[in-house]
């Protein structure tokens, strides 16, 4: 089940993943009504990102340019700890959504310098035996 709230931080994660999307593009990817998408558009609008709207039959939104989200930085410390409650909240199956943690986990590991992927990965391998 998809809450609104995510739903509006994917809207913005798509228009930063791609330039242009139409309306219908993005009510199509995240599985809403156009009268939906335009209720989560107005509400990152109304929390100050820039998104452009192009109205007319080719119409489409845009983030405003310049525009990104800085990425996440955590320290050593804050990454293990995240990590940590990762493979607690997997290993309870404490959600039903597998598939969140993984996604959860999958992004943590983006943002991280090589050296605590290893530990990270170390410690995953280590909790699950």
């Amino acid at each position: 089940m998809y809450h609104p709230t995510s739903r509006v931080l994917a809207v913005l994660e798509l228009l930063q993943a791609h330039r242009r999307l139409t309306g219908a593009q993005l009510a199509e990817r995240l599985e809403v009504n156009i009268r939906t998408l335009r209720r989560y558009i107005t509400t990152l609008q109304d929390i100050g990102i820039p998104i452009d709207t192009e109205r007319g039959r080719y119409g489409a939104y845009t983030l405003g340019v310049g525009f990104r989200l800085p990425p996440l930085m955590f320290t050593n410390e804050e990454a293990l700890a995240l990590e940590i409650g990762l493979l607690a909240v997997d290993q309870a199956t404490l959600i039903d959504e597998g598939i969140a943690v993984e996604s959860a986990r999958a992004k943590l590991e983006h943002v991280l310098p090589d050296a605590i992927k290893r530990q990270v990965r170390a410690l995953h391998e280590s909790i699950r035996l």
